[in-house]
């Protein structure tokens, strides 16, 4: 069971890292820790997609694990035939500020804190091993839908359960059976695999994408945030979606990140920002209107009169694609009407959305988690990232690009539609948002670090009247957009 649990891991991280190693452009450095964080991450997510489409040919079958190892080979064997493994152990690039008292520090307190988190994490696990309620009543519940209901493994998506949610995305139930696939049996380390493979994989891809492309003392910074957030490794042990939900939209932030710094590249890095974006939709329904605020805020920041804003915006369309399309047949011929969508009528729409008490509702709670966010029993983090805002300053050379306009935008119109959401849907709007708020910023909260610490100065920019140059800031670096 352990082996076979062990190799589920290992075929789908090493199937991420070798398409990424296929796509990634050769005159972008290839870098090692920033491709196993997203490929541990982006690789599970196309294993829970191709296990659903192995599904819907073939039913649940213990001989997926032997097809997913078959496609690592060919995935393989493509890479050694097109030379892309030439070069494939080449050190990532080195940034300034590596060696110092002030790093050496900072990479203390971060594996001293990543151990603690760590312990944490499986101390809960081993306390709640079956998550808490939504994990019961909608992911693991589908999930052994799936791995016992050999031909009637559809009947999971039954309307005569609406309480389970099933119109819901299916990326996660799919993973927790596709463990239980490799290991021969239901086990409770399954699930308990998935979330810990998305939520150390989400520390690890923010520290790494800002060490690449700014400074290994932001990277690590926003790594102990990330890990000093109790909400999020207490979350990831609930087994719920939302922890893989954010790894997806941070993934999709970084892959926009790289295109504005590599944009010659052939729109490699925006086409992978969109299937990024597109294995959010399926993952949650949130997923959907993340894609959606992309796309609008791409067109908001970037298309104009030059074609480059055109370029990104297409190819992010073109990854987003096959997602899209998958995403949309399950929600037509497979799932039920969404249990919220349902409840609407114009009448009664209208009706809330001129209701002023459910505007107060809703703004209250807002501006009770900007102060309590995080679950650390102090105070919201905002502060300390204020006071760090304060005290350094910006890098101007990167609050002008068009992605971090892009992104920030994309997280305003997110928290304004999660606003409109909860006063033109919601039947019980004190209870959904007493339950559900915090699970919705935490799904920002990874993407949000990432575009603080990409602006702010660095610990190594601080002894500095003027920013780092650009080559020593982020090494091989191109003109940025």
């Amino acid at each position: 069971m352990t082996i076979g649990l062990g190799w589920s891991l290992v075929i789908s991280t090493a199937t991420g890292v070798l398409l990424l190693r296929l796509v990634w452009p050769r005159s972008t450095a290839w870098n090692w820790p920033l491709a196993l964080a997203l490929g541990a991450g982006f690789g599970t997510g196309l294993s829970g997609v191709l296990l659903f489409g192995w599904m819907l040919a073939f039913g649940p079958t213990r001989g997926f694990p032997m097809a997913e190892a078959g496609l690592l080979a060919v995935v393989a064997v493509a890479a050694v035939r097109r030379g892309r493994l030439a070069g494939f152990g080449s050190p990532m690039a080195r940034n300034r500020g590596r060696g110092s008292l002030q790093s050496l520090l900072l990479g203390t307190a971060f594996l001293v804190t990543l151990g603690a988190a760590g312990a944490a994490f499986l101390s809960i696990l081993r306390q709640h091993p079956h998550g808490e309620w939504d994990a019961w009543m909608n992911w693991d519940l589908r999930a052994r839908m799936f791995y016992r209901g050999g031909d009637e493994w559809l009947t999971a998506f039954s309307a005569a359960i609406p309480w389970s949610h099933p119109d819901y995305p299916v990326l996660l139930p799919s993973l927790v059976a596709r463990s239980w696939l490799y290991a021969g049996t239901e086990t409770l380390v399954g699930p308990a695999l998935v979330a810990a493979t998305f939520t150390f994989a989400t520390v690890a891809l923010l520290a790494t994408a800002l060490t690449a492309l700014r400074t290994p003392g932001q990277g690590l910074l926003a790594g102990l945030v990330l890990l000093s957030t109790p909400f999020f490794i207490i979350h990831g042990t609930s087994l719920f979606a939302d922890v893989p939900l954010g790894f997806f939209f941070l993934a999709t932030f970084v892959f926009l990140a790289l295109d504005g710094r590599y944009h010659g590249s052939r729109s490699r890095f925006a086409i992978l920002a969109g299937v990024s974006a597109g294995l959010a939709m399926w993952t949650k329904n949130e997923g959907l209107l993340f894609t959606l605020a992309v796309g609008a805020s791409l067109i908001l920041t970037g298309v104009n009169a030059q074609s480059e804003g055109w370029r990104r915006l297409i190819a992010f369309a073109a990854g987003v694609l096959p997602m899209l399309l998958l995403t949309a047949g399950f929600k037509i011929a497979v799932a039920p009407p969404n249990d919220l969508l349902s409840t609407l009528g114009l009448e009664r729409t209208v009706d809330r959305l001129t209701d002023s008490h459910r505007y107060y509702l809703v703004l209250r709670a807002y501006a009770s988690q900007l102060v309590t966010f995080g679950n650390n029993g102090f105070g919201s983090v905002t502060w300390v990232l204020t006071a760090y805002f304060l005290g350094l300053g910006v890098h101007r050379a990167e609050t002008g690009r068009r992605w971090i306009r892009a992104g920030t935008a994309t997280l305003v119109l997110l928290l304004a539609g999660h606003f409109m959401v909860y006063i033109s849907m919601a039947d019980e709007l004190p209870r959904l948002l007493k339950s559900s708020l915090d699970r919705l910023l935490l799904q920002l909260w990874p993407s949000a670090l990432f575009l603080f610490f990409m602006v702010v100065r660095a610990p190594e920019e601080a002894r500095f009247r003027r920013p780092l140059p650009r080559d020593a800031a982020a090494p091989g670096a191109g003109v940025s957009v």
